[in-house]
């Protein structure tokens, strides 16, 4: 079986590599010069079942409502991105209803347990280095009413197997001595032992090379024009240059991008680009390196330590369309959030060395990521994933594979699929 895979962010990856090693012939085809340029090169860093529930949580609306446009808001809806977002938007708001938001929270958490399981095959198999730290992550809480909210969502987490453990202002800096300088102002915090650190880049990198060993064969600098179809069914790809390329099934796992790959086809996929934005600077000499991630609620975002070389913070929301431009406000706000949870930290990095980015998170309208069967023979999807792309890549491109080649199926997609949404 020939299996031509569009898009080589982290999914795209995981997938070629799942494939690869399961005895198909695989073409992978990535517009950019190398895997991992777009959404997965300088995202979050962690993998976090913790943090499976979606954006829209009942009640999001007004949350929206009243950061409309305010430059400090964790999730900013910019009013020039509404016309296009009309449609995506009313069903986002139908599946923050309590019932809908439990069940695609469930659906994230089970894809996300298991990514980390297979995260740990990966790395078994390949001894890959990515910059993998398994110390677990750690959520500050600077009040009650969060150390309130820490409590329920931890109570939610244990009936799925998530472990997590309450932690005073005390012990959270005994856990983490790096965070001494801000004990005075936490209630408290969480613990997360499964959630996991690491650079996508670097995985994507090293995974791409142990796929290219098992037969695997990546076009990069090559764009798809179009998708060829003949009868009814999905047959090939042509570039950007003229070139088809046949195969026996196409996986469309380009992001934010697939919809309009998929659309001249009669294939609607309810996908928009959530900008996010990180900020990558070295870590400061003869300061403590932390040993964990460190989450703040206050933020909505977290500090990620990186090898002990580097500090990364990433995090917040925004829907702006496809504009790719870095909002020098929203980049000051990741300044404040590292000064706020490591302000000696903060205060040693000159800004020049702060380097920051952005990326375009595909997400579905109810948080849960599209996978598999695409509504045309032929054609998969593995899109939709939001905030979790990381989280859920090594689960996603295991489980789609065998889908594909069909025999044992460890984590079945029913209920990922396209036809969710009707």
């Amino acid at each position: 079986m020939h299996v031509l895979i569009v898009g080589c962010g982290v999914i795209g990856v995981s997938t070629a590599w799942y494939l690869a090693r399961g005895g198909a012939t695989v073409t992978v085809v990535e517009r950019r010069e190398g895997p991992s340029l777009e959404t997965s090169f300088a995202n979050g860093s962690m993998l976090t079942p913790s943090l499976s529930a979606p954006w829209n949580s009942p009640g999001v609306w007004l949350t929206v409502l009243k950061y409309l446009g305010r430059e400090e808001a964790a999730l900013l809806v910019r009013l020039a991105a509404f016309p296009a977002l009309l449609a995506w938007s009313y069903r986002f708001l139908r599946n923050s209803r309590p019932d809908r938001h439990e069940v695609s929270f469930r659906k994230n958490l089970k894809l996300c347990n298991y990514s980390i399981e297979i995260m740990a095959e990966i790395r078994s198999e390949t001894a890959i280095e990515y910059e993998a730290a398994l110390a677990g992550v750690m959520e500050v809480c600077r009040d009650e009413a969060a150390m309130r909210r820490g409590r329920e969502h931890s109570a939610t987490l244990a009936t799925h197997r998530v472990p997590v453990e309450e932690l005073g202002a005390e012990a959270v800096v005994d856990m983490e001595p790096a965070l001494e300088a801000i004990q005075h102002e936490l209630a408290g915090g969480f613990f997360y032992p499964a959630d996991e650190v690491g650079d996508a880049y670097k995985f994507s990198c090293r995974l791409q090379a142990q796929a290219e060993r098992r037969g695997a064969a990546f076009r990069f600098g090559e764009s798809v024009e179009r998708l060829l179809t003949h009868s009814g069914r999905l047959r090939g790809v042509r570039l950007r240059g003229g070139e088809e390329i046949e195969a026996d099934q196409i996986v469309v796992a380009a992001g934010s991008y697939t919809p309009g790959l998929v659309r001249p086809l009669g294939v609607r996929v309810p996908v928009c680009p959530a900008k996010g934005y990180s900020l990558t600077a070295p870590m400061p000499e003869g300061l403590p390196v932390p040993g964990h991630a460190v989450l703040d609620d206050r933020y909505k975002a977290g500090v990620v330590p990186l090898g002990g070389r580097r500090i990364r913070v990433g995090g917040t929301v925004e829907f702006t369309g496809f504009n790719l431009e870095l909002s020098s406000r929203r980049v000051a706000n990741l300044r404040r959030l590292l000064a706020g949870v490591l302000p000696r930290h903060a205060e040693r990095i000159p800004v020049d060395e702060m380097r920051p980015w952005c990326g375009l998170r595909p997400a579905s309208p109810d948080g849960v990521p599209i996978l598999g069967a695409g509504g045309m023979d032929g054609l998969s999807l593995a899109t939709g994933h939001g905030h979790l792309g990381w989280s859920m890549a090594a689960g996603t491109g295991k489980a789609l594979a065998q889908q594909l080649l069909g025999g044992r199926r460890d984590f079945p997609l029913a209920g990922y699929e396209l036809s969710r949404f009707g």
